[in-house]
């Protein structure tokens, strides 16, 4: 701890202490604390019983390196645009400012025990559509609460979003496009939605189509599109360039590559065994698959200790053998309650050692498992190990 830290705490602590500053001078704003743990600041509005948070973790990251004024700028943006109410905005006035978003499973969901995360949906694996109202200086994510003031459904939401997206889509692909033996990378100044263009139909197949071969979009994070030909190796050179974006983005989506599939559907990049890419897409699907989880375990755990829940969340983690991709695996402990991530492969763990690797078909096949609702991604909860005649079945797929 340097002397800076140790008179004025840590650059969070600092950074957090004017967050709050600014909080408590907004407009309508009665009374707003820090919470350390989770790196927010809670304001509440003259009569409201709940208060406003203000998640502090990603502008945090994003202005380490900036101008001491630049910095207090963009924290008092921030601020301002949290903590304005757009309560009175109508259906009608707004239903043409919804914009569909993706971001990982975990967005959202790391706030306290009871907090209402934003509307919404699947889209790909470790992926979600949400919801946002453009507005000229800021987006605001839609919440349920959001839909009863409207008098609307998900559904109408998420339908007028797309609509809205359809017209940037048929936009994008009006423009020039080289041909397929470029690598092309967009960049989102902001009010773009390049990222959000994997979710309108037909999009990536017409991008196939102009640059005249199938394309691999990757989407590292929130402002970034990323080109490459399907064959050859640009797709494997492109995986790392992309892992480490994914890397080191305050506000990643994914390192995964996703193509046009079927009907012009976008699926992850999925080469088979042999393929030059394979191995790379491999690896790709399991670091998005280990980095939600880690989220989540990191979440639960935390708010289960908090408040006395009694139950040990699984971690999953990231392996590979000798010649062949990663993988992933979780351990079922015999006897302990536990919540047991989906992993491609499930490790027994009792009295005397662990053994497995049983593949994830073979498990869910014979063992009743449950999703627990709510979370994403998937849980289950487990106990004791199941009957012994299922057991003895379950090392018959063991694959080690």
């Amino acid at each position: 701890m340097g002397l800076l830290d140790r008179f004025f705490g840590s650059p969070r602590d600092r950074f957090a202490a004017e967050a709050l500053r600014i909080a408590r001078r907004a407009p309508g704003i009665v009374r707003a604390a820090y919470d350390a743990e989770k790196f927010a600041v809670a304001a509440w509005r003259d009569g409201s019983g709940s208060p406003v948070w203000i998640y502090l973790a990603n502008v945090f990251a994003e202005t380490q390196d900036a101008r001491p004024a630049d910095r207090a700028a963009r924290l008092t943006q921030l601020v301002r645009i949290i903590l304005t109410p757009h309560d009175d905005e109508s259906w009608d006035e707004v239903r043409t400012r919804l914009r569909p978003v993706l971001r990982p499973d975990t967005f959202g969901q790391a706030g306290p025990m009871g907090m209402v995360p934003p509307l919404s949906r699947a889209a790909l694996p470790h992926l979600r559509e949400l919801v946002v109202v453009d507005r000229p200086e800021s987006m605001a994510y839609v919440t349920p609460p959001r839909l009863e003031e409207w008098g609307v459904s998900a559904d109408d939401v998420f339908a007028a979003a797309r609509q809205n997206l359809a017209e940037l889509a048929e936009q994008s692909l009006r423009q020039h496009w080289p041909d397929g033996n470029a690598m092309v990378r967009m960049v989102d100044s902001g009010d773009g939605y390049f990222t959000s263009l994997l979710l309108a139909p037909g999009w990536l197949a017409g991008v196939s189509e102009r640059m005249g071969e199938p394309v691999v979009a990757f989407v590292p994070d929130v402002n970034t599109v990323l080109l490459c030909p399907a064959d050859g190796g640009a797709a494997t050179a492109l995986h790392t360039i992309v892992e480490s974006e994914f890397g080191e983005a305050a506000r990643s989506i994914s390192p995964v590559g996703y193509i046009a599939g079927d009907g012009g559907r976008v699926v992850p990049y999925a080469p088979p065994p042999g393929h030059p890419a394979h191995p790379a897409a491999q690896r790709a699907r399991v670091l998005l698959t280990v980095t939600q989880y880690r989220s989540q375990t990191e979440w639960l755990s935390a708010q289960y200790a908090e408040h006395g829940i009694d139950v040990y969340v699984g971690g999953l983690l990231a392996a590979a053998g000798a010649d062949e991709p990663p993988f992933t695996v979780a351990s079922w402990g015999d006897g302990i309650e536990s919540l047991l991530p989906e992993a491609d492969f499930i490790a027994f763990a009792g009295p005397d050692g662990v053994w497995g690797r049983v593949p994830w078909d073979a498990v869910a096949r014979l063992v009743p498992l449950a999703p627990e609702p709510l979370l994403t991604p998937a849980r289950y909860r487990v106990g004791g190990w199941p009957a012994p005649d299922v057991m003895q079945q379950l090392r018959a797929y063991a694959v080690d």
